[in-house]
């Protein structure tokens, strides 16, 4: 299982395996570096070079940054994506995506909120700790334009274009997870209930976030907890109804841990005062992945 702790660096201050770029992200490499056309890496258009960069900053996060997500150990919500799993279960698979979407939700609310640099650095985070560590997962299910459309995003945002080219490049981002979430190992249970499972997982990840946050007041922690809740409950959106049919208490279980999440994370502003308990929080979040566990 693959573990991953964050830097938080400044967009314009990043150097990694002896390059320096200009952005969160190491620079493409120019002249006789560049990447030949029937290269693939990073999906399309991307160097070797830059891609092997990319690399080595998972391998040095993994390997022990200072900061990070969750703290030290995996502590918190990005407890990490077992990669090995996600090639054959379709939740844990859509976990990983799910994780993706959740640096970008995060991301783009925060750089709509005038938090640039924080909502550039989600967006990296997203793609050098979850996408490249899926990489080889998604090639083998034929998943193309992914990577591609990650980068477009961390680009924009790293160099701070417009708000409205920053959401569209977000958007296209969602866009690729949902087309990349067809490619999903297949499984005999109903499409619905695996949206459950995944919902519940991702409230459960902002739950562990919300300790951190008790103790973390920095916006990273924040954003990360935020990110997660946002996931849930785009996830929860398709599971509910099929939940309410089968069994209204477990839609209830569920439901309550969105709800609660929601109010945890209500948007970029941390709130003064917390709306909710750690221990309501946990405890829903619980009962909620108990609840869909045994879904058919």
């Amino acid at each position: 299982m693959m573990r991953f702790r964050k830097i938080w660096i400044g967009i314009g201050a990043f150097t990694i395996a002896g390059g320096t770029g200009s952005s969160a992200l190491p620079a493409q490499p120019s002249g006789d570096q560049q990447a030949q056309p029937n290269e693939t890496a990073m999906d399309r258009g991307l160097s070797v070079l830059w891609r092997q960069r990319i690399l080595a900053h998972a391998l040095t996060v993994a390997q022990g940054g200072e900061g990070g997500e969750g703290g030290e150990g995996g502590e918190g919500g990005e407890g990490g994506i077992n990669v090995e799993a996600a090639a054959k279960d379709p939740v844990e698979y859509g976990v990983a995506l799910q994780v993706i979407a959740a640096h970008y939700h995060a991301g783009l609310a925060a750089y709509e909120g005038k938090e640039q640099e924080a909502g550039a650095q989600m967006f990296a985070h997203g793609l050098s700790e979850i996408y490249v560590a899926m990489e080889e997962v998604f090639k083998a299910r034929g998943v193309t334009g992914l990577g591609g459309k990650l980068e477009a995003a961390v680009t924009a945002a790293g160099e701070k274009k417009p708000v409205a080219e920053v959401r569209r490049k977000a958007d296209a981002v969602f866009a690729a997870l949902k087309a990349a979430d067809k490619a999903a190992p297949k499984s005999a249970i109903p499409a619905p209930a695996i949206r459950a499972r995944i919902a519940a997982e991702m409230a459960d990840r902002a739950a562990a976030q919300y300790a951190v946050v008790q103790k973390d007041a920095s916006l990273e922690a924040y954003l990360d907890g935020l990110g997660f809740a946002m996931a849930a409950r785009a996830e929860a959106k398709e599971a509910l109804p099929y939940l309410r049919k089968i069994d209204p208490k477990k839609e209830a279980a569920l439901q309550k841990a969105v709800a609660l999440s929601a109010k945890a994370y209500p948007g970029i502003r941390r709130p003064d005062k917390a709306a909710v308990s750690l221990a309501d929080l946990q405890a829903a979040a619980s009962a909620a992945k108990l609840a869909v566990s045994n879904l058919p």
